[in-house]
């Protein structure tokens, strides 16, 4: 009988990440290959420093080191570089929103060309909308910045509008944070779960 291939889902929390990493780790014995989202270098035996993501992915290390499994990574160093690189740029236009008390569209959009791609299957993948063949195993939903990144060329310019406003509001929670999680929960008790609804329907 041919094994059902799926996409596991949370958005980027350690607690959404644990909880990943404990579903997998229950469902090993019966999984083929499956692919995490640490970098191929890692899965080479081979340096691979994962940044200020390394502390929300440790629960992904450890099941990948500890856990026997066909365990198969997806993903770069140089790929996590560019998402550093890119979050720069976007706190950047997040402040120019907050100072200004606008949002240039067009500079949005700019930053926003190019979307994710889809994760092989089956896979755990950080943020990625849950399709038909999708498990949610950790928190969800994605936050405003996984959203758009995978979302944003498909939105009218009202709904980009409102999600830029989310994510202004996302990252200044940051900001104010001690960590992604008490971000994350933050924006969820502000209603983020709810406003998240008018982006998929």
């Amino acid at each position: 009988m041919r094994r059902p291939l799926f996409i596991a889902t949370t958005s980027l929390t350690r607690a959404g990440v644990e909880a990943c990493a404990d579903f997998l780790e229950a469902v090993a014995p019966r999984l083929g290959a499956f692919w995490l989202p640490l970098p191929a270098e890692l899965c080479k035996g081979l340096p691979a420093d994962l940044g200020p993501l390394e502390k929300y992915l440790e629960p992904l290390l450890a099941l990948y080191y500890e856990v026997k499994a066909n365990w198969r990574c997806y993903g770069s160093v140089a790929e996590l570089r560019r998402k550093e690189l890119a979050a720069v740029k976007l706190v950047a236009l997040v402040l120019k929103a907050k100072v200004f008390g606008k949002i240039d569209l067009a500079e949005w959009d700019t930053y926003f060309t190019q979307r994710a791609e889809a994760p092989p299957k089956p896979a755990l993948a950080i943020g990625t909308l849950v399709q038909e063949d999708g498990i949610i195993c950790g928190t969800y939903p994605p936050n405003p910045i996984e959203l758009a990144h995978d979302r944003w060329h498909q939105l009218p310019p009202e709904k980009k509008s409102a999600l830029a406003k989310w994510i202004v509001e996302y990252v200044s929670m940051i900001i104010e944070s001690i960590n992604l999680d008490e971000a994350y929960f933050k924006l969820v008790k502000r209603g983020w779960a709810h406003g998240y609804v008018n982006y998929i329907s």
